[in-house]
């Protein structure tokens, strides 16, 4: 059981960064699952169920990803956090944050807490890595960290939708910049 349900999750992980959340059915998990509808309720009650679910797992994660950098230089740290994004443009795939943002009026409010949380945990950690790399002498910028982390994230975030849409490396540009500029 637990597998289905890992399985599940993966699945509409998947489908909401490559389609969208309101662009898939239980019908798109169970067919290529080989698991009836039932199976995927029971699970995941309601699609805002499951829309929750993969939301937290990408916060989890995220909060594993910095746990694990937590002893390496801010330097070290922030471009670990860029080559997520790498990962996801290689994947052709948008981060979960990108992928659900644009519809966060129309998500179910469970949702849309748990993904005004993970909009913060992101920007209070850049804006926590900048101070560090300042402090290390790592970094040097004339924004505020406030607005530095602001432009990292929604430059990396936007870049993996432009790449998309044009089919361009927008990406790669993007790290370049930002590797220049801090």
């Amino acid at each position: 059981m637990a597998d289905t349900k890992q399985d599940i999750l993966d699945l509409a992980e998947y489908l909401i960064r490559s389609r969208g959340y309101h662009a898939f059915s239980y019908k798109d998990l169970s067919t290529p699952l080989k698991v009836k509808n039932a199976a995927i309720h029971y699970h995941f009650p309601a699609k805002k169920d499951l829309g929750v679910a993969v939301i937290r797992k990408n916060i989890e994660v995220l909060q594993d990803c910095f746990a694990n950098w937590e002893g390496l230089p801010a330097r070290e740290q922030l471009f670990n956090f860029i080559e997520i994004y790498s990962l996801n443009s290689r994947s052709n795939l948008i981060c979960f944050m990108g992928a659900l943002g644009p519809a966060y009026q129309s998500l179910p409010e469970e949702m849309r807490a748990q993904l005004t949380e993970a909009g913060l945990q992101i920007r209070n950690w850049l804006k926590w890595i900048l101070n560090k790399g300042i402090e290390e002498n790592a970094f040097h910028f004339n924004e505020t960290v406030e607005e530095k982390a602001d432009v990292i994230i929604t430059s990396l975030l936007a870049s993996l939708i432009l790449n998309r849409v044009t089919g361009d490396q927008v990406l790669e540009n993007v790290v370049s910049l930002i590797r220049q500029t801090i």
